[in-house]
């Protein structure tokens, strides 16, 4: 679903742009429902807010029925998508948004208040780019690290990995440490924001490693942090880091508790500490979602 959301996303700032994008950051994806076999995925993008090179946009997610033709809200998120030349660099999209309505006007001054706080988000990219060291675990036996090639089919321009494909790599891995620590099956609930630092470029070798940082009654928290090196010289850079929530399931599909953790050392607690605020950002989030149905969203633009 991630690589689907930013697919479309994708398409749509570049039919914009006229122009190669790249995503730059997403906001948290709290996936609400979901799409089970037999239904229909109905993915919707559209752009609120073009910058200089960048561009904000909305990706929306339904479950269809084909039978009955309802639907259901089953994710969303904003993201935000840059436009860039030949070498990777961002490029001016050559166009604007002007709202016509208050609908436009309402789309438009959220993407604008999401952006202001994304960028206090990256002010730090700089320094972020230079940490490569990978996170630590609550317990090594709930780490997992891959390591692969870029290769060519993992790229969509200029040899440099998309997003979507990384995102699906990210999935995974979070599924194998919910699921190894669990003992069962498990389905991703919420990432959290995440920002990409630095591109990864086919040829370099991508270092994923995965680390189990906070368990809950019946989700888990996974870290993974990406670094992008270059094998033939050893040059490092963080890619990015994402944080999954991924919820043990039943044989009926309900949430299932998962056995505590025991935090016995001080630099346990202080893993679960940080976790806990993100995870209290994380509630208080997809508490105002529930209040609101959808967020920065006008109402008659929201699911049917």
């Amino acid at each position: 679903m991630l690589q689907w959301m930013i697919t479309a996303a994708t398409l749509t700032s570049m039919r914009v742009a006229r122009a190669p994008t790249v995503l730059a950051g997403m906001d948290h994806i709290f996936f609400l429902s979901p799409v089970r076999v037999g239904e229909n995925a109905v993915i919707t993008s559209w752009i609120d807010y073009i910058g200089r090179s960048s561009m904000e946009v909305t990706v929306r997610v339904e479950a269809e029925n084909p039978i009955e033709g309802s639907r259901r809200l089953t994710t969303f998120s904003h993201m935000v998508l840059v436009a860039v030349d030949d070498e990777l660099r961002p490029k001016p999209v050559g166009a604007c948004i002007t709202p016509r309505s208050s609908v436009e006007e309402e789309l438009y001054e959220a993407a604008i208040r999401r952006r202001e706080h994304r960028m206090a988000r990256i002010s730090t990219r700089k320094e972020a780019v230079r940490d490569v060291s990978p996170p630590r675990p609550l317990d090594p036996r709930y780490a997992v690290s891959s390591i692969r090639f870029a290769y060519p089919e993992d790229s969509i321009f200029h040899n440099a990995v998309f997003a979507g494909k990384l995102m699906y790599y990210l999935d995974e891995l979070a599924g194998i440490i919910g699921l190894r620590y669990s003992g069962g099956p498990v389905v991703t609930a919420a990432v959290d924001a995440t920002d990409f630092y630095a591109p990864i470029r086919v040829g370099e070798s991508m270092n994923m490693y995965a680390a189990l940082t906070y368990v809950g009654r019946s989700s888990m928290e996974v870290t993974i942090k990406v670094i992008a090196r270059k094998e033939e010289t050893g040059e490092e850079k963080h890619t990015t880091t994402s944080y999954f929530t991924v919820v043990a399931l039943d044989e009926h599909g309900r949430p299932r508790p998962v056995k505590q953790f025991k935090v016995q050392e001080p630099w346990q607690a202080e893993l679960y500490k940080r976790a806990e605020e993100r995870r209290r950002r994380r509630l208080e989030l997809l508490d105002a979602i529930k209040k609101s149905s959808f967020p920065g969203l006008p109402k008659n633009l929201r699911t049917r």
